[in-house]
């Protein structure tokens, strides 16, 4: 399944929720409820955490090192970072750690690799500076414990976000276009580390997911020129969207894995 299929995914589930204010076989008071138990559900995000775990998979990483495994969402693995302990949403753990981690304890190892997955489609003008205060921080919690290790992060947003208003009558209208330059440069501030000495703020690679939901199968931006284009960005833009999309999100992920612990620890 590739990402289009994804998206399309969400779109019905996210749409369907809201136009009849059920989820799940369960009816609610309105689409705004219905719309945060599905929600709250993780079904959404899990459609991501599959994409992003056969994207390892088809670069090569063993099934069997992929946590949770592929088409389950448990058992999380839970990282002791520098101020707290998080349940990664996907991890890539060799397969010397595996031993350890079936009597159960704790793996705080550097050579696990991290993915955090994160979505919103409502809300997200308003919620952007906690949002970003959150995504900021968790780098920043693990590798002031683990200064080498790779992590990674995959953000969806919305070219125009959903109505939270509307959704209260049961209708899904969108917003103006979302501040999504504003997005990309913050974006960009936290990725690309490549010091191990310093920037522990930032992730090893970061994947921003911007997509059109107005469309039946929504459209992916993967490009500044493609942005310009649906006058979503000023024509004078100069932020970059390079090494910003899913393209070769795994691949990046994994290069500088094994640059820093070798090629053939997590192969």
């Amino acid at each position: 399944m590739n990402i289009y299929d994804i998206l399309r995914k969400i779109k019905i589930d996210f749409d369907s929720a809201i136009l009849s204010a059920q989820f799940n076989g369960k009816s609610y008071a309105n689409g705004n409820k219905a719309k945060a138990a599905l929600i709250c559900s993780q079904r959404i995000i899990n459609y991501i955490h599959e994409f992003i775990k056969n994207e390892f998979k088809r670069c090569g990483v063993p099934p069997q090192m992929i946590f949770p495994p592929i088409g389950t969402s448990k058992p999380e693995i839970k990282i002791k970072g520098f101020l707290k302990s998080k349940n990664q949403d996907v991890a890539i753990i060799p397969l010397e750690r595996l031993i350890p981690l079936a009597n159960t304890m704790l793996p705080e190892l550097e050579q696990i690799l991290c993915v955090n997955i994160r979505s919103q489609l409502s809300s997200l003008s308003k919620n952007i500076d906690t949002l970003y205060e959150r995504t900021f921080a968790e780098p920043l919690n693990l590798h002031l414990s683990y200064p080498n290790q790779c992590l990674g992060e995959v953000y969806l947003i919305p070219t125009h976000e959903y109505d939270d208003k509307a959704m209260l009558q049961n209708r899904v209208i969108y917003k103006s276009v979302s501040k999504i330059e504003n997005y990309i440069q913050l974006f960009q501030a936290i990725n690309n580390r490549r010091d191990t000495n310093k920037d522990e703020f930032k992730y090893e690679r970061v994947c921003l997911l911007i997509a059109d939901f107005r469309q039946e199968t929504p459209k992916l931006y993967n490009s500044m020129e493609e942005l310009k284009n649906s006058n979503l960005v000023p024509q004078n833009s100069t932020v970059s969207l390079e090494n910003l999309t899913i393209k070769n999100f795994a691949e990046d992920l994994l290069a500088i894995y094994a640059e820093r612990f070798g090629q053939d620890i997590i192969a």
